[in-house]
């Protein structure tokens, strides 16, 4: 079963925005006393290297070359290193060309060179999502919360967000990274701090539901069943529509084996004029689930594909339908359709937010990853739980895999 998101996606667009800075001065700043001519004749030509780089640079992107563009200003750092600006336009343009980890390394150093820049912060806490370090990205998380408690107590009014562009208040920016920094801190593992963060949260906004869903996302993942229920059942009084809560309400109950209660909770939000294509495509899934476990096949695949229609780029909907198929003989259906989930998956976040009431279900699509990922060795211990499990559904399946596998590494 797939969870509901607690705020909003986290994830940065491809187009992220370059702010072209120029060179400083301090690569042109005047040679020391005594200091040899020739040492002042290697800064100046330092400086006008990287004055034509930024010029190559600046031309290059009008003319819509990225890649190149990167090169110069790649170059540029040679001789401007503490150039706070050129490591974000950096980081900016290889995170645009999809080069994510060498971005999230730009950032982190001009994050190391001005501390109380949040917009810097805020991109190395994005970045390392996208990467999967959920403990590192809250870590930056932290540092954005924390400049921005201290731009509320200074008074600032605005700030700009770097996932839209526009202008946000303090105070609304302040709510919304308090709710994001609680939920790294759950996929990081770290519950206590993700429960001081929530709690914070409903101190700071009372009248508001960020910080009961947050709150209610660390006893989901904590298997505090009960206490998460009271709090979505609360949001659900307030805003009977709310996604999240329905979602993850859903989760709860078929966690607890009620799967009518389940369902109707996750046609409630079928039903809703106001739910978003996000939020049905992950509960049109979660029913293909109930229906796939009632052996009702061809109901299921409908809805993994009304699931994958509304949310091409979810990788819940492929994993969901990849499991369908293997259940069902289509063994090498069931492989390129969870390569199509894995690929929509590089940091996790579906796996981790994806919840079994039987652990035989979640060793079949790690099973299947492992083979997509070519580790053999984990594939065959995870399809052996499975064969030796309590599903009975998934044991012929797994007894096929067991012999393919074995083929395979004759």
């Amino acid at each position: 079963m797939k969870l509901g998101k607690q705020s909003r996606r986290w994830m940065m667009g491809t187009a992220a925005a370059v702010l072209l800075m120029g060179a400083s001065s301090a690569s042109a700043a005047p040679a020391p006393k005594k200091a040899p001519v020739v040492q002042a004749g290697k800064a100046a030509v330092r400086a006008q290297s990287a004055t034509g780089a930024f010029e190559r640079a600046h031309s290059l992107l009008q003319k819509g070359d990225k890649p190149g563009a990167l090169r110069e200003f790649e170059r540029a750092l040679a001789s401007e290193s503490s150039n706070v600006g050129l490591w974000q336009v950096v980081g900016d343009l290889r995170f645009s060309l999809d080069k994510v980890r060498p971005a999230v390394d730009a950032w982190a150093q001009a994050a190391a060179l001005a501390p109380w820049n949040d917009a810097l912060a805020e991109r190395v806490a994005r970045g390392n999502v996208r990467l999967g370090d959920f403990a590192r990205a809250a870590e930056a998380e932290a540092r954005v919360v924390a400049l921005l408690a201290r731009q509320l107590d200074e008074g600032s009014a605005n700030r700009r967000d770097i996932g839209t562009g526009r202008s946000i208040s303090i105070a609304e920016s302040y709510v919304q990274h308090l709710g994001m920094l609680s939920e790294l801190h759950v996929l990081a593992g770290d519950f206590t701090s993700a429960e001081q963060a929530a709690r914070t949260l409903i101190r700071f906004a009372p009248t508001r539901t960020e910080g009961r869903l947050a709150l209610a996302y660390v006893h989901l993942h904590g298997a505090e069943y009960d206490d998460a229920a009271d709090l979505y059942e609360e949001i659900l009084r307030v805003e009977p529509e709310n996604g999240t809560a329905l979602n993850n309400l859903g989760n709860i109950q078929y966690m607890r084996r009620d799967f009518n209660a389940a369902a109707e909770l996750f046609e409630r939000i079928l039903e809703s004029d106001g739910a978003s294509k996000y939020s049905q495509s992950i509960a049109t899934a979660n029913l293909g689930e109930l229906l796939q476990l009632q052996s009702a096949f061809k109901d299921a695949g409908s809805m993994y594909d009304q699931a994958i229609e509304l949310q091409p780029e979810g990788a819940w909907g492929y994993m969901g339908k990849a499991a369908l198929l293997d259940v069902t003989g289509q063994y090498d259906a069931a492989v390129d359709q969870m390569i199509d989930g894995w690929e929509r998956d590089q940091n996790q976040l579906t796996r981790l937010n994806m919840h079994f009431y039987m652990d035989e279900w979640a060793w079949q699509r790690d099973a299947l990853i492992a083979e997509i990922e070519g580790d053999t060795a984990l594939a065959e211990k995870l399809w052996r739980q499975v064969l030796d499990g309590d599903v009975e559904m998934l044991k012929k399946s797994a007894a096929w895999h067991l012999r393919s596998l074995q083929v395979a590494t004759r």
